[in-house]
């Protein structure tokens, strides 16, 4: 009896996967309509409002450099969903001759400036030394940021000095969360950015449209095309593998 569930559960993973597929895949701004509930856990603040819950975790793993490169990267928080992501596809980083492993950070911090939605996430890279590593010219590198709550104004920007620049997006997969793919590591948050945003006391974000490129950076996001297609392949493997081994259990309890 157990093992006739496990069959339709595997094709339940795979749709779930493709289904993320296509939220990923809409250029609009919307938010997908799902069949049923997802529910996720309170937003974690750095320094809470009141009655909003605190203590957001940070996320840190050590990545061994195989045949002189880092292998595809795949960090984030332990929260559901995860407040921040961070992925990164092989080789993506630059690292010196003699480098034998990587270490990966996503660390949470308050925001002093009223346009932030939620924590600031600090995404950085460093060698067995400690040195910060660069993303290589055209590597994909891709953070999912989630907000507190839904709202049509958020998207991902990055700290340069005191100003926020927001950054190409796309949709996260939940009307909370939000994607982006980076050239740059470093500071980055969720910001408000309409009309209620830009004219609060203090802002400093630049507008959506006319956002200039600071002084010595490409920016983020640009001409990279939305999400890269393997990142939606990696999830959608990971659905049908999740769905046969699921089949393969319940073979081997027939058996």
């Amino acid at each position: 009896m157990a093992a006739r569930w496990r069959l339709p559960a595997g094709v339940l993973l795979i749709g779930l996967g493709l289904l993320w597929l296509a939220a990923m895949s809409q250029s609009a701004r919307t938010a997908p309509l799902l069949d049923g509930v997802f529910i996720e856990d309170p937003y974690l603040f750095v320094d809470p409002p009141p009655g909003a819950a605190g203590d957001p975790p940070s996320a840190e793993a050590a990545q061994a450099v195989v045949d002189g490169s880092v292998p595809l990267v795949a960090v984030a928080t332990t929260e559901v969903p995860p407040q921040a992501q961070i992925i990164a596809e092989a080789d993506a980083f630059a690292i010196s001759a003699g480098t034998t492993s990587v270490n990966v950070s996503i660390v949470p911090s308050a925001a002093d400036d009223p346009i932030v939605a939620g924590n600031v996430y600090r995404f950085s890279v460093t060698d067995g030394q400690g040195a910060s590593l660069e993303i290589r010219p055209g590597a994909r590198v891709t953070i999912v940021v989630r907000a507190p709550q839904p709202d049509p104004r958020a998207q991902i920007a990055r700290l340069y000095g005191t100003r926020w620049v927001p950054i190409p997006i796309e949709f996260g997969g939940l009307p909370d969360m939000f994607a982006a793919n980076i050239t740059q590591l470093g500071d980055y948050a969720v910001v408000l950015t309409g009309p209620a945003a830009s004219g609060s006391p203090g802002a400093s974000v630049a507008g959506r449209s006319s956002s200039p490129t600071p002084s010595g950076g490409g920016g983020d996001g640009a001409g990279q095309g939305g999400l890269p297609v393997w990142v939606i392949v990696v999830l959608v493997l990971a659905a049908v593998g999740g769905g046969l081994a699921w089949g393969l259990v319940g073979d081997r309890e027939r058996g």
